[in-house]
């Protein structure tokens, strides 16, 4: 008696941990905010209006430190940025899991306007998102605001899984509820950039 009554209360016990855990991730996923310190110098000034419209450009490949990739710490992080107002072009990486000369280990997306129209493909993490970066030689600052994922928080206390990332350790690898049959990996053209 007393063995099936534990039994029981475990097996109703592990989905709320599960459930816990994923709100709390939602909730590391909505913004990123630090500093960051590159071996080498880099510059960045990049700008985006919640996806619509994006200006400036900038590269860096260095240490975040602070609120970012669903972390708060230190870990290493990438972005390649090209704004021009109503077309926009992001490469972002973070922790060790990327690799910035391979396009399909990195978060990419297009924004703005026309970015949206012509290249509509993009995953949950930064999909609807508003990117800063501001970088001057070996520093910088990172202030990113991920509406998408700020959406999944609020709509994961319902049981909905926006971002289709419940259940998942790796941050964006999560798809969208109506492209979860589709394979999707970002982009399926990568502009040449000049940096």
């Amino acid at each position: 008696m007393i063995a099936g009554l534990a039994l029981a209360l475990s097996l109703l016990a592990a989905p709320g941990c599960a459930y816990l855990g994923d709100r709390c991730r939602d909730a590391a996923q909505i913004a990123d905010l630090g500093v960051m310190v590159s071996s080498d110098p880099y510059a960045a000034f990049y700008v985006c209006g919640a996806g619509v419209v994006a200006f400036g450009a900038g590269k860096c490949d260095g240490q975040f430190i602070g609120w970012g990739g669903d972390r708060i710490g230190m870990q290493r992080h990438y972005y390649r940025t090209l704004g021009l107002g109503p077309w926009s072009y992001s490469e972002v990486g973070w922790g060790n899991e990327y690799d910035p000369d391979k396009p399909e280990t990195l978060h990419q997306w297009y924004a703005g306007i026309l970015g949206w129209v012509a290249r509509p493909e993009r995953r949950p993490a930064y999909g609807i998102s508003c990117i800063h970066y501001l970088h001057l030689g070996w520093f910088g600052l990172g202030g990113n605001i991920r509406y998408g994922e700020i959406a999944d928080f609020f709509l994961g206390f319902f049981n909905y899984d926006l971002c289709g990332d419940d259940d998942l350790r790796t941050l964006g690898e999560g798809d969208w509820p109506w492209w979860r049959d589709k394979p999707r990996q970002g982009p399926v053209y990568h502009p040449v950039l000049p940096f």
